[in-house]
């Protein structure tokens, strides 16, 4: 009874040990990671937008795919989509400049099937919709329906956004 009392304890204060040490390295790591993470960011918005001033707005009230909303003072807004492809998220910038057109688009994260959900990123997918109205269709490809749905639909929400919002 005694060695058990005295093995957890021993296991516990290696395990208090252990979690400090953790956090500690977490408190240290967190900032330069967020730091860097930002500087990703701004690096992707500033193709949209090369003369940007960047800030990062919050969004008003109920939304489904947007997830940040950026401004470019004086140039137009960029908004970070994530949805549901046929397997797993599709993330994705698109830009809306100060005349309402689309002026970017990019796909950044995305992991759903080589050569067809995937075709999202491809030109043939956003080149259509690359400099016309926001008020302009965008069509789904073929073969890659539930993915270009998805995010066709992200890209309803976000246009529906701006004519409420801007």
């Amino acid at each position: 009874m005694k060695k058990i009392i005295h093995l957890t304890l021993f296991l516990a204060i290696i395990s208090a040990i252990a979690g400090g040490a953790l956090a500690a390295v977490n408190n240290l790591t967190a900032p330069i990671i967020e730091e860097n993470a930002l500087a990703e960011v701004k690096s992707t918005l500033e193709e949209f937008f090369p003369n940007g001033s960047f800030t990062e707005v919050d969004i008003k009230g109920e939304v489904e795919y947007i997830t940040n909303i950026y401004e470019a003072e004086g140039e137009g807004v960029i908004y970070k989509v994530s949805v549901q492809g046929f397997s797993d998220t599709i993330t994705y910038l698109v830009a809306i400049d100060n005349d309402r057109k689309f002026s970017g688009y990019k796909v950044t994260e995305i992991s759903d099937t080589q050569g067809y959900g995937s075709r999202v990123g491809d030109p043939e997918f956003y080149e259509p919709f690359i400099g016309q109205s926001i008020d302009t269709q965008v069509d789904t490809l073929s073969g890659a329906t539930v993915s270009s749905t998805a995010v066709v639909n992200g890209l309803k929400e976000v246009v529906k956004y701006h004519n409420e919002n801007y």
